[in-house]
């Protein structure tokens, strides 16, 4: 019996530690805040809008943000192999196996997209507040 990655997805959101769906963005997006205030005191434009459109410090970017994010994606990934296993260690009919390449989507998207979000946000609003009205 296969499990759809539908399936599998919607069984994290209820399953066991899925607490983490909450904690983890909660976390990413603070560290999002922290780095885009770091950013705006530097002058550098919003994190997204520069990784787009600098190719010139797209590397340097993406390797801070990942340096930044390292420890909380690696967590992200362990806690989603050990809710698979508590969640599919008793399906049926199906041989248990963690799947580590979904893990590590499910907990780089929990923990990049709003920690992106945040630090992109954040430049952008202090920004606006440093800078005169034209």
């Amino acid at each position: 019996m296969a499990i759809s990655m539908i399936d599998g997805l919607a069984a994290r959101l209820t399953g066991p530690m899925n607490f983490r769906f909450i904690l983890q963005p909660v976390l990413a997006i603070l560290m999002g805040i922290r780095d885009g205030r770091h950013d705006s005191k530097a002058g550098t434009p919003p994190f997204l809008f520069e990784v787009f459109t600098d190719p010139a410090h797209r590397k340097r970017n993406l390797v801070g943000a990942l340096k930044s994010l390292l420890v909380p994606i690696a967590i992200g990934t362990v806690l989603d192999g050990v809710a698979q296993y508590l969640i599919f260690r008793d399906v049926p009919g199906r041989t248990l196996v963690v799947h580590p390449l979904a893990a590590l989507v499910v907990g780089t998207t929990v923990i990049g997209i709003p920690y992106a979000l945040a630090r992109s946000l954040t430049n952008r609003l202090l920004r606006s507040r440093r800078s005169p009205p034209a």
